[in-house]
């Protein structure tokens, strides 16, 4: 059986004890690694390239969403799960746009974590509600693109018709991929219709 090999990131020894004993009780989990800030965080994953971050949000040093942001930097692979004590919060929208792949309250039931924790690490994400319509949310110029894309525009064509360099564009396209949980055009563009963000 391949495990899911996850790192602990919280400041609160006793949550990161609990957390691993939790996870030690199922077979397919293997805990790499324990940090209690985000700096640690960020250099753990580099060294240890683990599946699944455990994410506490708001830390010392450097907060979750920082850390969630870099380490996607440093390591690609690695799928970061936040946990936090609040329900929204700027800090919480932030991790979302930084590529997060899943919220979790630190009051969740032990088997919701589990599952959480599994659905992420086969591909997908865990958003409560709230969560998700913010991530949802495009600035005006993804907006424009991601209208343009829907008509079938290339990004060339898009930088010409906005005056902006193909670089710029593709910066905004990926922005996009990353806000919507998607990872091409035409998931884009389908799940843009559907959530009523775009219309045709």
């Amino acid at each position: 059986m391949k495990k899911t090999r996850i790192l602990l990131a919280d400041d609160h020894s006793f949550l990161r004890m609990g957390l691993r004993t939790l996870l030690a009780a199922h077979k397919d989990f293997i805990v790499v690694g324990e940090t209690a800030n985000g700096r640690e965080a960020v250099d753990a994953a580099k060294k240890l390239k683990p599946n699944i971050i455990i994410m506490d949000l708001m830390m010392p040093i450097m907060n979750g969403a920082m850390a969630t942001k870099l380490v996607h930097e440093v390591s690609p692979e690695t799928k970061v799960i936040i946990l936090t004590t609040y329900g929204t919060s700027n800090e919480l929208n932030l991790a979302i746009e930084n590529g997060a792949f899943g919220v979790m309250m630190k009051d969740a039931a032990a088997d919701e974590l589990i599952g959480a924790i599994r659905t992420v690490a086969s591909g997908g994400k865990v958003m409560p509600e709230a969560c998700s319509k913010k991530s949802l949310t495009l600035n005006d110029n993804q907006l424009k693109i991601l209208s343009l894309v829907a008509q079938g525009f290339s990004n060339p064509e898009i930088a010409r018709f906005l005056g902006l360099s193909e670089i710029t564009i593709k910066k905004h396209v990926s922005a996009i991929y990353n806000k919507l949980g998607v990872v091409n055009r035409a998931e884009a563009v389908a799940l843009a219709l559907r959530q009523g963000i775009i219309h045709q």
